[in-house]
């Protein structure tokens, strides 16, 4: 009886460990989860704004994603890449030769686009002896968190609100990329 108690007392204090270790990291993101995620999200707003969903776009994926991936790999954050391409030439450049007929005399062949910067925490506490930092500690989000932080930030914003709610666009595709603590978000949509 000794032995069990004393196995389970060890198998509980492993427990406690890896939970204070978990707390002491960020949950883990996967960034294909995360785009999928959003992608629902985002059709839940509109939906409920009267609009229909947008259809998941393969190749605009691969264009949100590429440009993520560059923001990420190369710490910028903008639509324009270093390149001083926007987001029609860089879809133009991989691929993209879609039109679409807007009225009478309006064909749109080009891509909109919104970005956005999260972080996996919400707050860092910092702890200084002496005017020197010793210690960082941080609130991390979860995932499901990121994720309505994103749609959140975009929906306070007027012109990306606009973007994301406007029926002229049927076709999305949401890119992801992580760098440290670093959460890039492409969405382009046609």
């Amino acid at each position: 009886m000794q032995k069990i108690f004393l196995v389970t007392l060890l198998w509980l204090h492993s427990l406690q460990f890896l939970a204070t270790a978990y707390a002491d990291s960020p949950a883990p993101i996967n960034p294909i989860e995360l785009e999928r995620q959003l992608h629902q999200q985002i059709n839940w707003e509109r939906q409920n704004h009267g609009l229909p969903a947008l259809h998941g776009d393969e190749q605009l994926v691969a264009v949100a994603r590429n440009h993520s991936l560059d923001m990420a790999h190369h710490q910028f954050f903008d639509h324009i890449n270093l390149r001083g391409e926007l987001p029609s030439d860089r879809a133009k450049r991989q691929g993209w030769n879609k039109q679409k007929q807007i009225d009478q005399t309006t064909v749109a062949t080009g891509v909109a686009e919104n970005i956005f910067l999260a972080h996996f925490y919400d707050k860092i506490y910092t702890t200084t002896r002496n005017g020197i930092t010793v210690k960082k500690e941080y609130a991390w989000i979860t995932p499901n968190r990121l994720v309505q932080t994103i749609i959140q930030g975009w929906l306070n914003s007027p012109h990306h609100r606009e973007v994301l709610l406007s029926p002229r666009y049927d076709r999305q595709g949401i890119g992801v990329a992580v760098s440290g603590y670093a959460v890039y978000v492409t969405e382009n949509l046609f």
